[in-house]
């Protein structure tokens, strides 16, 4: 990790007053919510990663318009720790093309403030019930399927003639179409599919209409899916490593039934792992670093492939600085 101290002495005054320092620890500084419903639940995490060796304390967080409430998730980040600001949309009070700027006014180990933007459009025209789909935690595999309606006030003629996603892990049904006095309402389904990987899901539907001003409408969908088998620990957190040294450490898998080990690799090359041997309850892994002689930050995925009776694959981030 960069030693910030070290880092801010070695460049120009005009660079640190524009803290970058403090914006490159962010993952992204926007988020465009898109069109979304009134009264649906619309979230989204601004990562944040500490890249230096220093502690980084963030102080407070604001919101420069009702439209959008920000909180801090972790306010002291160790080196390499992640956390988060959670904004939030405000759908329930605010319609519109509505946007906001949060800035994050960090004090140690150097004051910064970091300004991140959100944007959007409520649509008071429509309303979705619940506001978002929360599976919360099932096993993988068990494919859960929630209902949920679709309120439009205004034309008769106003349809969803499609349901759309990034990733393909979603069945979703039109039950019944109603039309209304004063519009059209829909009662909706989606199942989840078996191909859903193990983890926390936080994604979200776009629901197509014919309407041309807004076509595209997001419901929120979260969840966490389970395993048969855990991975310990979440995270290999290595830290410093010297050129040319070997680090070792020890993944383990276990179960309440015995599983094999069909795959297990990193995609850094210099991350190995020791022997894996038949079905068992308990698998415990060797897992060996072998640092280069460049300096490096190394930022991996482990990716574990099981077999329970059903093939599962499990992933674990890798992180450390080679000196």
């Amino acid at each position: 990790a960069l030693i910030l101290s070290t880092y801010l002495l070695s460049v120009p005054m005009e660079s640190i007053v524009g803290q970058e320092w403090a914006k490159k620890m962010f993952s992204t500084l926007e988020h465009p919510f898109g069109t979304v419903a009134r009264n649906s639940n619309q979230q989204f995490r601004f990562e944040i990663t500490n890249l230096y060796e220093e502690d980084v304390h963030i102080a407070s967080v604001r919101a420069s318009c009702g439209c959008t409430l920000a909180s801090i998730e972790k306010p002291t980040l160790k080196s390499f720790e992640k956390g988060a600001i959670l904004t939030t949309y405000n759908t329930k009070n605010f319609v519109g093309s509505r946007g906001a700027t949060v800035t994050v006014t960090i004090d140690k180990p150097y004051f910064a403030e970091v300004q991140l933007q959100v944007s959007g459009f409520i649509r008071s025209d429509v309303v979705i019930s619940p506001n978002s789909l929360e599976f919360g935690e099932f096993q993988v595999g068990s494919r859960p399927r929630q209902e949920f309606r679709i309120r439009y006030a205004g034309r008769t003629d106003w349809m969803v003639p499609d349901v759309r996603s990034k990733q393909s892990y979603y069945q979703v049904e039109i039950i019944e179409r109603a039309q209304l006095n004063t519009g059209v309402e829909y009662l909706m389904a989606v199942q989840l599919k078996e191909n859903i990987p193990v983890g926390y899901l936080k994604d979200y539907l776009i629901i197509v209409t014919n309407d041309p001003q807004n076509r595209q409408i997001q419901l929120p969908l979260t969840g966490k899916v389970a395993a048969p088998v855990t991975l310990s620990p979440a995270a290999l957190l290595l830290g410093i490593i010297q050129s040319g040294d070997e680090l070792n450490k020890r993944m383990v898998l276990k179960s309440d039934k015995p599983f094999t080990i069909t795959n297990i690799a990193c995609d850094h090359p210099a991350v190995s792992f020791g022997e894996v041997t038949e079905a068992k309850k308990l698998h415990l892994i060797p897992v060996t670093l072998v640092a280069g002689t460049t300096p490096e930050k190394i930022q991996a995925t482990i990716t574990v492939t099981v077999n329970t009776g059903q093939e599962i694959t499990l992933t674990c981030p890798l992180s450390a600085t080679v000196e």
